[in-house]
């Protein structure tokens, strides 16, 4: 995992460098999750989180870049399920260090169309306020589709979808084995410096 996220490091900083000749920008980021995790409980309920990190983003010609974010999230969902006649309620918090890899389209010179892959290492998990990171997945899979605009020359808003690709949270109650995977919305406002 460290080498994961030196390499991001060392992807945003080549960025950072670049920046001083080819348009290049280095920024800083903050939001809030909307969570729409897929699970086998009988009732879902999602709780909103947020991220913030930094990202650069690289332009390769006039309509197309690379946008690599390196982003502190967190998100969460009540579950409740019935085993035997009993009913059980937990709430999941969860906290990610995401690093997704956008291939960005300008579409105009405001409008961009996003689509990319990430990775989440686990930083945190709670269920019920104890601490269960040892009954989750240390990694998370996704692909990111969105939109983002630039706006006030250095400012930007992005609207995007992660569709979870892997099993956050995968455990058994007696015979039956529960899962969840994590997918969201995300509205972020990003500066760039």
């Amino acid at each position: 995992m460290k080498r994961i996220i030196l390499f991001a490091i060392a992807i945003m900083t080549v960025g950072f460098a670049n920046a001083q000749g080819t348009g290049s920008r280095f920024g800083i980021k903050a939001g809030v999750n909307f969570p729409n995790s897929s699970s086998d409980f009988h009732e879902n309920e999602t709780l909103m989180g947020y991220q913030v990190g930094i990202f650069s983003e690289i332009k390769t010609d006039e309509n197309f870049g690379i946008q690599p974010e390196l982003l502190y999230s967190t998100h969460g969902v009540k579950n409740k399920f019935v085993s035997d006649g009993i009913s059980y309620d937990n709430e999941v918090k969860l906290s990610y260090l995401n690093l997704p890899i956008l291939a960005k389209y300008f579409v105009t010179q405001g409008l961009t169309l996003q689509a990319g892959p990430q990775v989440g290492f686990l930083m945190k998990a709670e269920e019920n306020g104890v601490n269960i990171t040892d009954h989750v997945k240390t990694i998370d899979f996704g692909l990111n589709f969105g939109i983002g605009f630039n706006f006030l020359e250095d400012c930007s808003v992005d609207l995007r979808y992660n569709l979870g690709l892997s099993n956050a949270l995968d455990f058994h109650v007696e015979d039956v084995n529960y899962k969840i995977k994590s997918s969201m919305f995300s509205l972020a406002i990003g500066y760039k410096l």
